[in-house]
């Protein structure tokens, strides 16, 4: 219970939970301890894979536990990281140049990285995708059923890797409250993050190097290019 809850993620038979003061929860199947987190309240994002768990640091690094045996609860070093997402074997993280590592299980070479550094998200299940500052999404790994082909376009905004199968989000870059419309509450909202600088990724951080942390003049230009575009 609680209303004080910021993010979740399910995994497998596991997961977990994002506080507001940083810390998190778990809860389901504890096998191998990946539904008990590490003590602490400088986190500021995580993922639940199917039997192992990651987490994002407040100064860039990743923390994991749980099922280890192909070391997908192993993060590289270093605090340049600002998502992180955790597969079936394997996990996955972007860090803050727009480029993707990935540890733990390669059979399928659903670990491996892509070479070039304009991603903006990355996910993974026995495949991989990862969404470019562009729009376009790319996908690599178990492709049995075409779930590592994404579809076509540049107007994609999130993603999401199943077992099998994949989604992606199509939508506006500037509809930051989801409404389908850019106007005057997303600027509002920008404004606000833009003053505020919240410690989770902020939804307002729409203009390239996407996911940057940051909130400017640059994410302002983004909207207003975008509201007037629609007025148009």
């Amino acid at each position: 219970p609680g209303s004080d809850f910021v993010a979740i993620s399910a995994g497998y038979e596991h997961s977990l939970a994002l506080k507001s003061d940083g810390s998190i929860v778990g809860w389901g199947n504890n096998g191998n301890g990946r539904a008990t987190p590490p003590a602490g309240n400088d986190y500021v994002a995580i993922a639940a894979g199917y039997f192992h768990s990651l987490a994002l640091k407040s100064d860039g690094s990743i923390v994991g536990w749980g099922h280890n045996y192909y070391g997908q609860a192993t993060p590289p070093p270093g605090n340049d990281y600002v998502a992180v997402a955790a597969g079936w074997l394997h996990s996955l993280a972007l860090k803050s140049d727009g480029s993707i590592v990935g540890w733990g299980w390669n059979v399928y070479g659903q670990a491996n990285s892509p070479t070039v550094n304009n991603y903006v998200a990355a996910t993974g299940s026995h495949h991989s995708l990862a969404l470019k500052s562009d729009g376009p999404i790319v996908g690599w790994g178990n492709n049995w059923y075409g779930q590592a082909t994404p579809s076509a376009g540049n107007d994609y905004i999130a993603i999401a890797a199943g077992g099998y199968y994949s989604l992606a989000l199509q939508g506006i870059v500037g509809d930051i409250n989801g409404d389908g419309k850019v106007n005057m509450p997303d600027l509002a909202i920008l404004a606000r993050q833009w003053l505020s600088n919240p410690l989770l990724p902020p939804s307002a951080d729409i203009a390239p190097p996407l996911h940057d942390g940051i909130v400017d003049w640059l994410d302002l230009d983004k909207l207003t290019d975008n509201w007037l575009a629609e007025v148009d």
